[in-house]
């Protein structure tokens, strides 16, 4: 049977959030959305009993990843069609 194992998260400014979990993987992805950080810190012991303190990318997920670039793309064409109304007042004195 597969052992629960906790995860102890935190970012720069001192946040810190314990997670009880089956994978780093898992515990990271039901973390990520408590912390606006792009870099993490986390801390648990491994199978083998090693303390691993390591610091991990956030976002995590494929859902994540689609949906900030989703984002990016309507941030983008939203300041492209400003800026073409924009000159369009300009030019005709709207």
């Amino acid at each position: 049977m597969k052992k629960m194992r906790i995860f102890k998260f935190w970012n720069e400014s001192g946040d810190e959030k314990e997670k009880e979990s089956m994978s780093l993987k898992k515990a990271t992805m039901s973390v990520q959305g408590d912390f606006k950080d792009k870099i993490i810190g986390v801390e648990y012991i491994s199978k083998k009993g090693k303390k691993i303190v390591d610091s991990i990318k956030i976002p995590v997920g494929r859902k994540i990843r689609q949906s900030i670039e989703i984002e990016k793309k309507r941030m983008l064409l939203k300041a492209e069609r400003e800026q073409r109304q924009a000159e369009a007042k300009q030019r005709y004195g709207s």
